[in-house]
């Protein structure tokens, strides 16, 4: 009977008298639909990531906290966590996506170790990290979107070029064949007949000649200003293109390495003073307030959480049963043992 009871005897002094654990939460003001809060665990137990955290906590002499970073050390819950029960009782395509879209209000980033000495060291390193290295992450992404939708635009005006470019043509040959005509007797013009137009653009042939001249000029114009304002557009995202893959190809450099959105923050400054369009500056200026706003986003609402250590009762009371139940156990195999071998001897 004791040796059934030895082993969770041994685990239940073991958790009495081990090195407690500590933890220590931080608040993030941020709102996480159930995808994007998906995408950021990715982005955090990626392996990239991960080897960007092994590597500072190796330099800072915390080898024993890298190898439990996937396990347990580090983990993230939104509040309120009503995602997964709301998704069982979405009953169509529809209502699920909804449920999927709602956002919610915190995220808790909480970090345990120990001893409760390196918690503090071990925890900014991770802060920092969260706060600091996942952004870069983002900013790849967001400009890789942005340099797709620019050559989607670009390729839209591009194609449409054509078609107004052929009917500016067509608008001007009008335009010289009308005014080579002769403009009809005003005698031959019946005085009872009333015209109303919707657009007059559309409806020019019936004008007199005159009228059918000057409205087609104001036609051409209006193509000609369009065709100069695509062409003005599609030379704006040209520039823009170019800007955003050099940022872009700059992030990529630089992601495998410890780079932060304050260094890229930084060079943003530096690249704002190398241009003089004042198209391009107003772009970078609002695109340097976006990257601020995310540093900011990415702030804990408690600046310094308090550590607090584990309590180790539940573990307690989960041995002790354990151990009540294996003896139950024990006991009942003894019974039927002793009742099966008085049935064998009859």
């Amino acid at each position: 009977m004791l040796g059934s009871v030895l082993p969770a005897l041994i685990v239940f002094i073991f958790i009495s008298f081990s090195p407690r654990d500590y933890k220590l939460t931080f608040l993030y003001d941020i709102g996480l639909t159930e995808k994007s809060y998906k995408t950021l665990l990715d982005k955090f137990y990626s392996s990239e990531n991960l080897d960007k955290l092994t590597a500072k906590l190796k330099g800072n002499e915390l080898n024993e906290y890298w190898q439990g970073i996937i396990g347990s050390n580090v983990k993230f819950e939104v509040s309120p966590s009503y995602f997964r029960n709301n998704a069982a009782k979405a009953t169509d395509v529809e209502n699920l996506q909804k449920i999927q879209e709602v956002t919610g209000t915190l995220l808790a980033m909480t970090i345990t170790g120990r001893p409760e000495r390196e918690m503090q060291k071990f925890s900014s390193i991770v802060r920092d990290n969260f706060e600091n290295i996942l952004p870069i992450y983002d900013t790849k992404q967001e400009l890789n979107t942005t340099i797709i939708d620019l050559k989607t635009e670009m390729a839209d005006i591009e194609e449409n070029k054509f078609d107004l470019e052929l009917e500016l043509k067509k608008k001007k040959a009008i335009s010289e064949k009308l005014k080579k005509m002769e403009p009809a007797e005003s005698n031959n013009v019946p005085g009872s007949i009333v015209l109303q137009f919707s657009r007059v653009d559309q409806n020019s042939e019936y004008l007199p000649l005159a009228y059918q001249i000057q409205a087609t000029d104001a036609n051409i114009i209006g193509f000609e200003e369009t065709i100069r304002a695509k062409q003005d557009k599609y030379d704006y995202y040209k520039n823009l293109l170019s800007l955003n893959e050099m940022l872009f190809n700059q992030v990529k450099d630089k992601t495998s390495s410890y780079y932060t959105i304050q260094e890229f923050r930084s060079s943003l400054t530096d690249t704002l003073n190398n241009y003089e369009d004042k198209e391009l500056i107003d772009y970078l200026n609002a695109y340097i307030k976006k990257i601020e706003n995310m540093i900011s986003i990415n702030t804990p609402v408690v600046e310094n959480p308090r550590i607090s250590s584990i309590d180790k009762s539940a573990r307690k009371k989960s041995t002790v049963v354990f151990a009540v139940l294996l003896m139950i156990t024990t006991l009942t195999a003894f019974l039927l043992e002793g009742i099966q071998k008085r049935l064998v001897q009859t």
